[in-house]
């Protein structure tokens, strides 16, 4: 029975998390060869002109994720560009919880990855309003009906018709005289540059990484004693996977674009 449930609350743990940890790591690398594209172009103030959208998203993403879990703010600060030429730091939410509240800290997990989330949304509503002839050619109606069959097969060949159809659009040479295309290209590089997740970010994490873990332990054991059948659990996770990979997806499709613009940069003056 031990071993059963062992086994039962690794499966849940990664079902709900491992998406977020997966895209966290791919998000990073992107961000990582992005800034280092940029700062060696531009230098440091590139950081800080990007950081007026990029940063203020992100620290925007932290506060409105730890309202929604029921911390305590005590302080915000969304863009602080003096302070950061000294500490590096471009901004911050300090945040406090009850350490009593199961519910409190599992948020501290969701708030450290928030800016994956909202930075992904903030990028997509964003390319909604400033590029709607394009948002519509995505299909999006098109992942839904293929996640709730299942079809894994046809949501990779989407993903990918998808990602080719993105990179055709935003180097096509129409854009470069569309006025709104230009925004929502510093919008998107913007914001897609600063999505990554920091140390600071990360340790929050960590912390309610561990309550999801003795949470789904928990949930396993019961299940394990009563001996519950986890087919319909584990659908409702393939489901939740699906979406989850699908949104996410789209964020490293922007963070992409962002990076081969850095690149083009970068190749240039050199």
């Amino acid at each position: 029975m031990i071993l059963e449930t062992i086994k039962t609350t690794f499966i849940l743990t990664i079902s709900m998390i491992g998406i977020f940890v997966l895209f966290g790591m791919i998000y990073n690398f992107i961000e990582k060869k992005n800034s280092s594209y940029i700062q060696k172009t531009f230098g440091f103030n590139s950081i800080l002109i990007t950081g007026v959208i990029g940063t203020t998203v992100h620290e925007l993403s932290h506060y409105l994720m730890a309202l929604i879990f029921g911390h305590k703010i005590v302080e915000v600060e969304l863009f602080r560009p003096r302070a950061a030429k000294i500490d590096g730091v471009l901004g911050f939410v300090e945040h406090r919880y009850n350490k009593r509240s199961l519910y409190q800290r599992i948020g501290n997990f969701f708030i450290g990855i928030a800016p994956m989330i909202f930075g992904t949304v903030a990028i997509s509503i964003s390319f909604r309003l400033l590029l709607p002839e394009m948002f519509l050619k995505l299909n999006i109606s098109e992942y839904i009906d293929l996640i709730n069959t299942n079809n894994l097969q046809d949501i990779y060949l989407l993903l990918q018709q998808n990602c080719k159809l993105l990179f055709n659009m935003v180097f096509s040479i129409s854009n470069l005289t569309s006025f709104r295309f230009w925004i929502f290209v510093f919008i998107m590089y913007s914001i897609s540059t600063h999505m990554s997740l920091s140390k600071a970010d990360l340790k929050n994490s960590s912390s309610g990484l561990i309550c999801i873990f003795i949470t789904t332990m928990f949930i396993s054991l019961i299940c394990t004693v009563l001996k519950i059948n986890l087919s319909v659990l584990q659908s409702i996770f393939l489901k939740y996977n699906l979406y989850l990979t699908c949104f996410l997806a789209l964020g490293v499709i922007f963070g992409l674009i962002s990076l081969a613009i850095s690149f083009l940069f970068y190749r240039f003056k050199r």
